[in-house]
């Protein structure tokens, strides 16, 4: 404990040095290995102090907020996601031409993926999977570019307001038992109410204290998304909720940044100096480097 107070110290007095400096070339400030510390101590120390300024931008003020640290993992997910979506994009691109037809993405699906067996699922869901490709085509040529086909592959994440319809489709597909076409109640309680309640648990700190207070808000919800009052959601009414059910990948990085930062400050003013992270090295390494923490 006494040698990693006295790292704390000496690697803030450091920080401290760094901070101080407005040098053009603070991204090159990083410390070197002293014989006495700890090699994961460092590495992930290290690595904070060389990153620090890269992050602290918006404003450059010696301090991290959660606004900065969720942009920070935002950008570095979306760069490692679009380099996934070109990855893929070369398996399903049969001739290589540089776009993905519907034949081509079809024709690399497992064989099992539209088998039914006495019913319609089969048959719905490579015309689920044609609508949403359909609404990627932004363009409308028939065939995905790059960004069109990352869009397909995370329509959550896409401002495409035709991907956010298909989103909806594909719930009301899911949800519907009955195969009806729309949602009832029931089907609604048992299925998208939890995805609703969830969300508004985790981001607004609602709790439900008895079933009937559970039951409240369910028919309350229902009727609110219900604007015909015919008792039934089609896909347009779920709209409004589509984006609790489906969060973006900018939801999931400020949550987590929310928590990172609330573990690591000590003024509780919802921002970090250097100081509190090289403190907290092995918590802020984790928010910052690790993307897995999503």
């Amino acid at each position: 404990m006494a040698i990693k107070f006295i790292l704390f110290l000496t690697v803030g007095a450091i920080a401290l040095l760094f901070l101080l400096s407005n040098s053009s070339q603070n991204n090159h400030h990083c410390l070197h290995l002293h014989s006495g510390w700890e090699e994961d101590d460092f590495n992930h120390t290290n690595k904070i102090v060389c990153v620090f300024p890269e992050i602290d931008v918006d404003p450059t003020d010696n301090y991290i907020s959660v606004h900065e640290l969720t942009q920070w993992k935002l950008q570095h997910h979306q760069t490692k996601q679009l380099h996934r979506s070109k990855r893929d994009m070369i398996f399903y691109d049969k001739n290589h031409d540089g776009f993905v037809s519907f034949a081509e993405f079809e024709h690399r699906l497992p064989t099992s993926q539209y088998t039914a067996d006495g019913d319609s699922f089969g048959y719905d869901k490579r015309l689920l999977e044609e609508q949403h490709f359909n609404a990627s085509d932004t363009d409308g040529d028939g065939r995905l570019n790059l960004a069109e086909f990352h869009d397909f592959l995370h329509p959550a994440d896409s401002n495409n307001p035709k991907l956010q319809q298909w989103l909806c489709r594909e719930e009301v597909w899911e949800r519907d038992t009955d195969r009806d076409g729309k949602v009832s109640y029931i089907e609604f309680v048992n299925g998208l109410f939890l995805s609703i309640r969830s969300y508004d648990e985790e981001s607004y700190g609602y709790s439900y204290h008895s079933d009937d207070s559970k039951k409240a808000y369910s028919e309350f919800m229902f009727s609110q998304l219900d604007k015909d009052g015919d008792r039934y959601l089609s896909a347009i009414e779920l709209l409004p909720i589509i984006g609790k059910v489906h969060p973006s990948w900018r939801y999931y990085a400020r949550k987590q940044a929310e928590y990172f930062v609330s573990q690591a400050q000590v003024g509780k003013y919802g921002r970090l100096n250097l100081n509190e992270m090289i403190e907290n090295a092995d918590i802020l390494y984790a928010a910052i480097f690790r993307d897995e923490f999503f």
